[in-house]
């Protein structure tokens, strides 16, 4: 299963890579192609994508690119800002209509253990299962609604940590589209060093596991 969500991530890395030099490409004159060109149609398939695609499992990450490359940041951070609940609400419908009896029974669930979750440590879960870089961003709002943690802890918690790591794949579709130089060379440097917390945190995830079976 971890070697599944290992090549998820490499291939997401590979979609926003890919993205990014086409965009870099085109934007120095290098190649010339039309779908950089702004058109409203293009503009709404885009949005439209980013409340489906992510529901059905499409890297998060590469569509953030998406979404800064065709408008500017701002704008990027305010959609994704405001299409990150709708996912937490839908797919915790999703998840509590049709399919929590299944997650209960499935790999996943014994894996990360997420019916025996004590009450006291919801908060804290919550916290630490959505910001780790475990599992991919669909599979987390799908997994944590079954595992009985309240819905706010889920959809605030999810909101906030989900808007902060998404910010940055907005910035940098942004940066691309606009030849920033500066700023893709500062992201390049940030991302390692968010991966670097991440690892940390990823570490702190499971001695919380290794606590709570203690």
């Amino acid at each position: 299963m971890f070697n599944k969500f290992k090549f998820y991530r490499y291939f997401a890395l590979l979609l926003i890579f890919f993205i990014l030099v086409i965009v870099i490409l085109s934007k120095s004159g290098l190649i010339d192609l039309n779908i950089f060109k702004y058109d409203l149609y293009k503009s709404l398939l885009i949005i439209v994508s980013f409340f489906v695609l992510p529901l059905l499992g499409f890297p998060f990450s590469a569509i953030l690119v998406a979404i800064g490359i065709e408008f500017d940041y701002i704008i990027g951070l305010v959609i994704m800002v405001a299409v990150i609940p709708f996912h937490l609400a839908i797919s915790s419908w999703i998840v509590n209509r049709f399919f929590r009896e299944k997650i209960k029974r499935s790999p996943l669930a014994s894996r990360f253990r997420i019916f025996d979750i004590p009450s006291k440590k919801h908060l804290e879960y919550t916290f630490i299962f959505m910001i780790v870089p475990v599992v991919p961003y669909a599979v987390k709002n799908y997994l944590l609604p079954a595992s009985g943690i309240p819905f706010r802890y889920y959809f605030i918690i999810g909101w906030i940590i989900q808007s902060v790591l998404g910010a940055p794949f907005v910035i940098l579709g942004e940066a691309a589209s606009s030849l920033d130089y500066r700023m893709l060379f500062a992201l390049l440097i940030l991302f390692p060093t968010l991966y670097f917390v991440m690892k940390k945190l990823k570490k702190r995830y499971y001695n919380f596991m290794t606590e709570k079976e203690n």
